[in-house]
């Protein structure tokens, strides 16, 4: 027990030294290729009334980005308890996603990306174990994934038709091949996913004899995690809920665009909505590489990257440079004011659960 607390802490000074200078050297990226820096020498509010609008949009975009689950855990749970109306606590479903996005924000290396399973699974609710939230959690990410590359290429074919000039040709290269690689990998998850839901137990059973000869014991768990995986995507198939998931999922990413639009306008950066639509892809892209606290870095990077490809990032000057801070300033920042009533809601969740069965401490 003495051994184990120095080596979490070597662990954890490790991983918080790599995220540290990944953010350096990404911001070093940013500062020497683009020109763009983490604190902008100027500031200032052009359009009020844009500033405004991007404000007020984040309740919304959280809310959306939160809610948006619903539609597969409710077949868990309606499945496990037997009742067609049963759906996923409200205040689990809501106070995780307001939680966890603080959480991904913070923690280094996209190890936040843990935190909503965990939080979805403690609210024990009828068929949602851990392995059942990671499911949920993983097709939501693979569809914002598809998503995104679709936004990518459709908004730069978009800004080409209105004649809109490519500042870089190299950069859009670039761009296009991360978009293309990033794209061939969501839809093969995609196909994954689709395959494993229509014959559950037997991918189930194969994996449990791929692992079977290292060790049955670890074969057995892999493969029961596997069932369970795609026993969640197959409720999901089978309630025809995945177009619902689609269809909101379409609603929260165009909430972001209409806010990414509203800040580039509130710092006097001209972008059209097809120039919008590929920034937010371009940097949706860019931060899911693992990096810093805060996505610091990738951030900059990915949105230097894509105003790019639009601007003269050395012409326009302080509002491209305004505009990029506010950007990432913003999501920060509200994931701070949306923690406070997403913890009150899981403490609510958790009263409410501890008066209803004592806890056994165990995930399923």
């Amino acid at each position: 027990m003495s051994d184990g607390r120095p080596r979490s802490r070597r662990r954890a000074a490790l991983l918080w030294s790599l995220s540290l200078v990944a953010s350096l050297v990404m911001l070093w990226v940013a500062r020497a290729q683009f020109g763009v820096r983490l604190v902008p020498d100027a500031f200032e509010v052009v359009d009020v009334g844009a500033a405004v609008l991007a404000i007020g949009l984040h309740p919304i975009y959280a809310a959306l980005r939160a809610g948006r689950l619903a539609f597969a855990l409710d077949p868990v749970v309606a499945h496990a308890g037997g009742e067609p109306r049963a759906r996923f606590d409200r205040g689990a479903l809501y106070g995780s996603g307001f939680v966890s996005f603080l959480v991904l924000l913070v923690l280094p290396l996209k190890l936040g990306e843990a935190s909503r399973p965990l939080l979805l699974a403690q609210a024990r609710q009828p068929g949602v174990g851990l392995a059942e939230a990671v499911a949920a959690v993983g097709l939501e990410r693979v569809i914002d994934g598809l998503l995104i590359c679709t936004m990518l290429f459709g908004g730069l074919a978009a800004a080409h038709a209105q004649t809109e000039a490519f500042a870089g040709a190299d950069q859009l290269a670039t761009v296009s091949r991360f978009g293309q690689g990033m794209g061939a990998i969501f839809l093969g998850a995609l196909v994954c996913a689709v395959l494993a839901a229509r014959a559950p137990a037997a991918w189930g059973r194969g994996v449990a004899r791929v692992f079977a000869p290292l060790s049955s014991r670890l074969g057995a768990v892999l493969g029961r995690v596997v069932e369970r995986l795609a026993e969640t995507f197959a409720a999901l198939l089978h309630a025809r809920r995945l177009l619902a998931l689609v269809l909101v999922s379409v609603g929260y990413w165009a909430v972001t665009v209409l806010q990414l639009w509203a800040v580039a306008r509130a710092s006097g950066l001209p972008l059209s909505a097809a120039a919008a639509t590929a920034t937010v892809a371009i940097i949706g892209l860019s931060i899911q590489l693992p990096g810093g606290p805060a996505q610091t870095g990738t951030f900059q990077v990915g949105a230097a990257a894509a105003l790019s490809l639009f601007v003269d990032l050395a012409q326009v000057g302080d509002p491209a440079h305004a505009f990029v801070a506010t950007m990432f300033a913003l999501p920060l920042l509200g994931a701070v004011v949306m923690a406070i009533p997403g913890a009150w809601l899981l403490a609510r969740v958790r009263r409410a659960t501890a008066a209803a069965a004592p806890a056994d401490g165990v995930l399923r």
